[in-house]
């Protein structure tokens, strides 16, 4: 019984020195929610030039603080700054139980962070100076004498006027 016991514990130690806790636990990705106002936007994540396209979830490498620039046609570009923070309870596992080689494997991995903020949401401004809809569809009905003339948008109002 002693003897299994010691096996065990001694794979046990074996194991945890090759690894290490941040890895273990927390993973060297980490998932970040993406929404835009209009949907439909582009994102390119720097350095990792990823692409995407909102909304979306993207999955994030932890070691690096990433720059997210979203574009949509006919909208002004907007950017979002996701910065990585130290997480303590990795640091501590490391130190406590893998020693020197977790800590190495953990801090050249990035397993230590957390990506903050969780969630990354931008409004996109329209390039054009006028609000309102990107398309109107107007309907013309010819009944007799008359002309019925009205558009798909509420609160559109339709003026004709005779020509010159």
């Amino acid at each position: 019984m002693k003897r299994q016991f010691f096996v065990i514990t001694a794979l046990f130690l074996l194991i945890v020195s090759f690894t290490d806790c941040g890895v273990i636990f927390h993973g060297t990705r980490q998932v970040i929610q993406a929404n835009s106002s209009p949907s439909g936007a582009k994102i390119e994540v720097s350095p990792s030039k990823e692409e995407y396209t909102t909304p979306a979830s993207m999955n994030l490498e932890r070691k690096n603080n990433c720059v997210l620039t979203f574009s949509k046609k006919g909208y002004t570009s907007a950017t979002f700054n996701i910065q990585k923070k130290l997480s303590a309870g990795p640091v501590v596992l490391d130190v406590l139980f893998t020693g020197l080689l977790g800590v190495i494997v953990d801090a050249a991995t990035g397993a230590w962070y957390n990506l903050s903020p969780e969630v990354a949401t931008v409004s996109l401004e329209r390039l054009g100076a006028i609000d309102g809809p990107d398309k109107i569809q107007v309907h013309i009905a010819v009944n007799g004498d008359s002309v019925n003339i009205n558009s798909d948008q509420p609160g559109v109002n339709v003026r004709v006027e005779p020509g010159e």
